[in-house]
């Protein structure tokens, strides 16, 4: 998917706070999951959590394949405004350390329309890491002024969709014979729905 950029002036102090986004979630399997915003220093996390990553899962996010990401492409994943892109990775632990099962992001389109994606490594696929990042990339989205989410999914990408169609937000798919394309409704009833059925 290549997100269409819109330069949109924001609060600094407002970004600032998103950049410090960290909370702790339980999986399926119950074991914890930190969903935080990305930081500069995550290069090599995401390095690393891009080798975990199927030919795939690349395609499905990005709907062509992608050969090894760029030191540029590597700057653009990690170092972020948090106004006109918001991004969120998910964090395990592994022996100790640190590791990135899959991030989440939204760049405006517009001033209240934003293009979400997510990547979720093939091993962590289909413990709930895509809601929970979408969950909670909706409540920065709708406290920053965005009412519109869009998506454009491969018909195949069927883990995908589910995650929008049980968010519990009004969705409007148009289909083709090469992709979904899914508008979503952040109205704030919506989102207060939603988050009384995520509670």
């Amino acid at each position: 998917m290549s997100f269409r950029k819109v330069v949109v002036v924001g609060k600094r102090s407002r970004a600032d706070d998103i950049s410090n986004y960290n909370v702790t979630e339980n999986l399926r399997d119950q074991r914890k999951v930190i969903i935080r915003a990305v930081r500069p220093d995550d290069k090599g996390l995401i390095v690393d959590g891009l080798n975990e990553v199927s030919a795939e899962s690349i395609y499905r996010r990005f709907l062509s394949m992608k050969r090894e990401i760029t030191p540029h492409g590597l700057k653009q994943v990690t170092e972020v405004d948090f106004v006109n892109v918001v991004a969120l990775v998910a964090v395990l632990e592994k022996e100790g350390n640190p590791q990135i099962a899959g991030g989440g992001r939204y760049v405006r389109t517009s001033g209240q329309s934003a293009e979400v994606a997510f990547l979720i490594a093939d091993a962590f696929q289909g413990f709930g890491i895509a809601s929970l990042l979408f969950k909670h990339l909706r409540r920065i989205a709708c406290d920053s002024g965005i009412t519109q989410f869009e998506a454009e999914v491969l018909p195949s990408n069927e883990a995908m969709l589910k995650v929008f169609a049980r968010s519990g937000i009004p969705i409007t798919k148009t289909v083709t014979r090469d992709s979904v394309h899914v508008l979503m409704e952040l109205t704030p009833e919506a989102t207060a729905g939603s988050r009384a059925n995520e509670s």
